[in-house]
């Protein structure tokens, strides 16, 4: 498995897959590039890399207090180890606020932005109350926390333990700070100079999460897709309505 190791002298690790127009694919808190699983698919027609941030996963641990900025740093890392001037950024959950700190801070690296279930901030009374408890599980128990996410993401039961044995690596302390400065990230207010093409993509029975998608009126160049019958998680259970949503937006923008 490939890694870079950081000016702290830390391993980084990610996976690269595939040829063509780059993908960064950013996961939530502990939940490591395994999440990603599905995305594989998309090694046919592009090149799809999945790290590892720091302290979680089989990363490293550089900082045990990381916030929304620091990772975004990490991602441009990355893209300079790998020698990518740009690239196609791609958030899951709270992952999509690295995304976005991502674009927004370093918009000459960000080809096209892609955030699925993305909030520019937590305002929902549900939301907030899902960043809490994940917190509190994490101080309680990260094994039982990553078993839970793992069997809301996938039904295989060896996808499902591959998943839950990858979480159980992430740094503890690491897991909760991402968490907690996701919970009082906000880049509402910056949106509106976002200069990357963005593809905004829902589950339509999220909708504590969808009414974040007001944030994004403002944004130059938005599309907006809803996957019916589906939840938070779908870039494992609904892959192939995001994949082909992924596909249609990359050809209309030009992003290839």
């Amino acid at each position: 498995m490939p890694y870079y190791t950081n000016d702290k002298g830390k391993q980084l690790f990610y996976e690269d897959r595939g040829s063509g127009e780059a993908f960064v694919w950013i996961h939530p808190p502990g939940m490591g590039r395994k999440v990603f699983r599905q995305q594989h698919d998309l090694v046919k027609s592009y090149r799809m890399i999945f790290p590892d941030l720091s302290g979680n996963g089989d990363s490293e641990t550089v900082t045990r207090a990381p916030d929304i900025s620091f990772y975004a740093r990490e991602i441009i890392d990355l893209l300079d180890h790998l020698k990518l001037d740009k690239a196609i950024i791609a958030g899951y959950s709270c992952g999509g606020m690295v995304a976005q700190e991502t674009a927004l801070t370093f918009p000459d690296r960000v080809k096209g932005l892609i955030l699925a279930g993305g909030f520019p901030k937590v305002v929902t009374g549900m939301l907030h109350f899902e960043f809490e408890v994940g917190m509190r599980w994490v101080q309680k128990s990260t094994e039982t926390l990553a078993k839970l996410l793992s069997h809301s993401h996938f039904r295989r039961a060896d996808i499902k333990r591959e998943l839950s044995e990858h979480m159980a690596k992430s740094d503890p302390d690491v897991w909760y700070e991402y968490y907690n400065r996701g919970h009082h990230y906000d880049c509402s207010r910056r949106l509106d100079q976002l200069k990357a093409p963005l593809l905004l993509v829902y589950g339509a029975k999220e909708f504590w999460i969808n009414h974040h998608s007001f944030y994004y009126r403002q944004c130059p160049d938005v599309t907006l897709g809803v996957i019916e019958r589906a939840y938070h998680q779908i870039p494992a259970t609904h892959w192939p309505q995001f994949h082909e949503m992924i596909e249609r937006f990359v050809v209309e923008k030009r992003l290839v």
